[in-house]
């Protein structure tokens, strides 16, 4: 008998020449990637690790990554691997890379896994290759397709790895097209088996023979050309067995039959070596498999194994690894293994490895039921949901359903482990649990559980669910063995009610009932059973609800004596704490105050490695950035809400993402941008308030001067129910309502709008300039000219707050302009007309500082009319970095900012002096200061 090696590689040709082709264009600053499909054994490693091999002279960074299904519940696996290598010094400086923080959110890890790859293309083009990536842990899929998507001018090629779905593209319920969704450079190759030619030629490879035709085509028909079926068959059938003709090779069966036979055919130790390789699973120092079996001379045991291509070897590292050549292979052996023989190498095996690796090798041990093991593991989840890994929690207490003894129990533990993974919105993993979650006997665990499962989803029966989870469960005796072992405190159902609670809080907001949301919400936080980590969720919700059925302001000084400032025992709850009070100090008008709180959440929970719902406080920045003139900024912060709810899957954030989104681009004429995103909100309303979205067409429609449109926009508003969210953002929407009714001659629905909105704003810091402005126009609109000028003038007086819109301070100023000329007051007209100029120009509100000129187009004006249109010529991105070397950021901060590549800065830069004929650095940052006054 005879192998063909794991270096021996026969075809493949056309494939390995696009891949080539896909590296040229990496190589050239384009980022790209390959998505390389098959059946299990085709072939796919094999055909990376010739390529691989084609470039080693060049040493190019490869980051490379294995997935398992062992390690799904290890959130960022794949992307620790991926970094595993990397050179401590550099990767120091991106603290997320350096260890695992599971409670980091996607984009967090992405970012500087971003900056990274930055860093690493200064030698050259960047490898990422990552096998089996239907198996990679969610958190890390989430990573790869936050990073594929803002790669853009980066010299960056990422190869992924994965077995054949039932549909294409599609593998472990994992959507594999997603991933490399919107990069323009990518392919996929689709492995199928080898041709005649090739089987031929490793055939002659194995035997060291060459093999006629007819050989070759025998041993084609017999194994479809599958590469590692075939190099298995070669591995067993004799050289003159195979050339004597077809009776020769073995009936046909299945790959793993044919793995068997191999194995059938190893001598005694070698068979038992790679018994323990297998069960080890993973590659595992080479003595401690031979301990695992008892294998006295390892070495020698090794050899066979390597002959046949079973095994890989790693003799160059210090403890000498080693693995099964394939996943298919490891299969195979641990199949065959007899049940009483399997057990015991796990009970081995779970001697000889650390603590966390050794719980599955306990479980696999087991023989029946096994109480103590159960309490053992359950336990050891209660810590690791202790310390912020509930996704590994949820496995341990899967494992303990398995070994627990009474039907009660196993359900118990089976339903703790899915609330588990659904606050850890895990949701694929409990897919395949839900039979067995709807066998359970009721309980208000497994209502819990139901409608945990379907709020995500919007199920109708989502609200009668968790009401029913709020119910106390009945009283019964525990179903336990005596055992001197008791069940750790929370490690039972106590949880229930308030988490129940708190998801049906948050089903009630979402549904527009911030009524029904409060007096739960309440009940959560009153109960002596709530845990750590569910109290700042359920307070920052019940301050959400509030604001629905009492306006911000309200809302916000409960929550203030609900979460003090100082008083988290945490740094991630008082991340979490600044973020909620950041979005109600927003929506209440403390603009300046919002931006600060928002922004340090948003830094801190970076730092901490913790979750703020970013895809929500990015929105809420961006709110108040827009409304502080920050424009450049605000695209940016809602630019990164969108990427956010996008790459993580959270569709109830993007209608409200959206309709922030469409804000600057309305402001600043970018008709058909802003018209997209509205409509994508409105897509999306039904997963939170339609109030948003309409929101978003009312700040279209104003752009547009569409004063009617703005009405029609603003009539969901006003029909929605009071604890539906338009008390929440009142200062939003009411200076627009008032402004269009005054447009459309309805003055006395203006006059009672104006009253709201003058009430509100004696407690709300961001409307005194737009009442002052609005009075104006309404007495202007009634002809009390005097009245309206002195109200113009009481508002142009006010010294400037920090709260302060710079788009109403310049609405101000054009209505008293205009009033100011049309009484022929010229001269103090212009003084005016400067200042509406200089701040609609410092926005870049092309469409205001059209209807500027239109009113004064003979009128003189104290500043360049090109002053701030410097940068209208980039592009959005090219637009972002500009106004960031303005703030005198370095590249490497700018690329953090944006969330892109240094590399990608580096290559929009270029662009941008090539555009405004400017010599470098200095030159640019000069411009944007003087022309960008209201953002810098």
């Amino acid at each position: 008998m005879a192998a063909a090696d794991d270096t021996a590689f026969v075809g493949r040709t056309a494939e390995l020449e696009r891949m080539h082709q896909c590296l040229r264009t990496a190589r050239s600053g384009k980022a790209s990637s390959v998505l390389i499909q098959g059946t299990a054994g085709i072939g796919k490693s094999a055909l990376v690790r010739r390529w691989l091999a084609g470039l080693a002279p060049e040493d190019l960074p490869v980051l490379r990554a294995a997935c398992d299904t062992s390690e799904e519940d290890l959130a960022f696996g794949v992307i620790g691997q991926l970094t595993s290598r990397v050179p401590a010094a550099l990767l120091d400086r991106f603290p997320l890379l350096t260890g695992t923080v599971p409670a980091a959110e996607p984009f967090q890890v992405g970012a500087e896994l971003l900056g990274l790859l930055g860093e690493l293309q200064s030698g050259g083009p960047v490898l990422i290759v990552v096998d089996d990536v239907q198996w990679a842990d969610r958190p890390s899929a989430q990573v790869l397709g936050f990073v594929l998507r803002r790669l853009e001018a980066d010299a960056v090629l990422s190869v992924l790895l994965a077995r054949s779905g039932p549909e294409p593209g599609e593998a472990g319920g994992l959507d594999l097209h997603r991933l490399t969704a919107g990069m323009p450079h990518s392919c996929e190759l689709t492995l199928t088996g080898l041709e005649i030619t090739e089987v031929a030629e490793l055939a002659a490879l194995a035997y060291g023979h060459p093999v006629g035709r007819g050989t070759a085509e025998r041993l084609r028909n017999h194994t479809d050309g599958h590469a590692l079926y075939l190099r298995t068959l070669l591995a067993e059938v004799p050289w003159d067995s195979v050339a004597r003709g077809r009776d020769a090779l073995p009936v046909p069966t299945s790959l793993v039959q044919a793995l068997r036979r191999q194995l059938d055919g190893l001598p005694a130790p070698a068979r038992s070596l790679v018994e323990g390789i297998a069960v080890l699973g993973g590659p595992a120092p080479l003595a401690t498999a031979a301990r695992v079996t008892s294998v006295t001379e390892p070495d020698a045991a090794l050899e066979p194994l390597l002959a046949q291509g079973i095994v890989r070897w790693w003799p160059n590292q210090p403890s000498t690894p080693v693995s099964t050549a394939h996943a298919l292979q490891r299969e195979a052996i641990v199949d065959a293994i007899p049940p009483r023989r399997l057990r015991a190498l796990h009970a081995a095996a779970a001697g000889l490895v650390d603590r966390a690796a050794s719980w599955s090798h306990r479980v696999a041990a087991t023989h029946g039921p096994d109480t103590r093991l159960a309490r053992e593991l359950e336990r050891a989840a209660g810590e690791y949901h202790a310390t912020g890994e509930p996704v590994r929690a949820a496995t341990l207490l899967l494992w303990a359903s398995e070994v627990a003894h009474s039907r009660g129990e196993r359900e118990r533990l089976l339903l703790t482990a899915a609330a588990r993974l659904l606050w850890a919105q895990q949701y694929v993993r409990v897919e395949p649990l839900l039979p067995r979650i709807e066998a359970a006997e009721p309980s208000p665990l497994r209502s819990l559980v139901l409608g945990g499962y379907g709020t995500p989803r919007g199920a109708p029966e989502v609200v009668d669910l968790l009401t029913e989870a709020l119910e106390p469960e009945p009283a019964r005796e525990p179903e336990r063995e005596r055992e001197p072992e008791a069940v750790p405190a929370g490690a039972g159902a106590e949880f229930v009610p308030a988490m129940a609670g708190t998801w049906l809080g948050i089903r009630h907001v979402l549904d527009g009932h911030g009524a029904r949301a409060v007096p739960l919400l309440r009940d959560v936080l009153a109960s002596d059973r709530l845990e750590p980590q569910l109290a700042p969720w359920a307070a920052g919700t019940l301050g959400l609800a509030h604001s629905f059925c009492a306006g911000a302001r309200v809302a916000l000084r409960e929550y203030d004596t609900l979460a003090p400032t100082g008083s988290p025992r945490s740094a991630a709850e008082q991340a979490i704490q600044r973020a909620y009070r950041g979005m109600l100090q927003m929506w209440a008008g403390d603009l300046s105050d919002a931006q600060n709180e928002l922004t340090v959440a948003l830094d801190a929970a970076h730092v901490n490695g913790c979750a703020v719902t970013a895809e929500f406080t990015y929105a809420n920045l961006a709110v108040s950035q827009y409304f502080l003139g920050h424009w450049d900024e605000a695209a940016i912060s809602a630019d990164h809400a969108l990427v956010i709810a996008e790459a993580e899957e959270k569709p109830w954030a993007l209608s409200y993402a959206c309709s922030v989104a469409a804000w600057v681009p309305a402001g600043r004429g970018q008709w058909r941008r802003a018209r997209e995103l509205v409509q994508r909100s409105y897509q999306w309303s039904r997963a939170f308030s339609p109030g948003f979205a309409a929101f978003g067409e009312a700040v279209l429609a104003q752009a547009r001067g569409d004063h009617p449109a703005v009405l029609a926009a603003l009539r969901t508003v006003l029909r929605a129910r009071p604890d539906s969210g338009p008390l929440a953002f009142q200062t939003w929407w009411r200076p627009l309502h008032v402004e269009a009714l005054i447009a459309g001659g309805d003055l006395d629905g203006a006059t009672e709008a104006l009253a709201h909105l003058t009430a509100l704003g004696e407690d709300a810091p961001s409307l005194r300039m737009s009442v002052m402005w609005l009075s104006g126009l309404l007495a202007r609109a009634r002809g009390e000219n005097k009245r309206a000028r002195d109200l113009f003038e009481e508002g142009l007086g006010l010294s400037v707050s920090s709260d302060d819109p710079p788009l109403h301070r310049a609405m101000l100023a054009h209505s008293h302009g205009r009033l100011l000329a049309q009484a022929g007051e010229h001269h103090r007209a212009g003084a005016c007309f400067t200042q509406a100029r200089d701040l609609f120009t410092a926005l870049g509100a092309q469409p205001f500082l059209t209807r500027y000129h239109d009113d004064f187009a003979d009128r003189p004006s104290g500043r360049d009319p090109a002053a701030g249109m410097s940068l209208s010529g980039l592009t959005d991105r090219e637009r972002d970095i500009s106004l960031l070397i303005g703030r005198g950021l370095t590249n490497r901060e700018i690329a953090s900012k944006l969330f892109i590549s240094s590399k990608t800065v580096e290559y929009h830069l270029s662009h941008v002096y090539q555009k405004l004929s400017l010599s470098g650095r200095r030159q640019l940052r000069n411009m944007v200061q003087r022309d960008s006054p209201v953002s810098t």
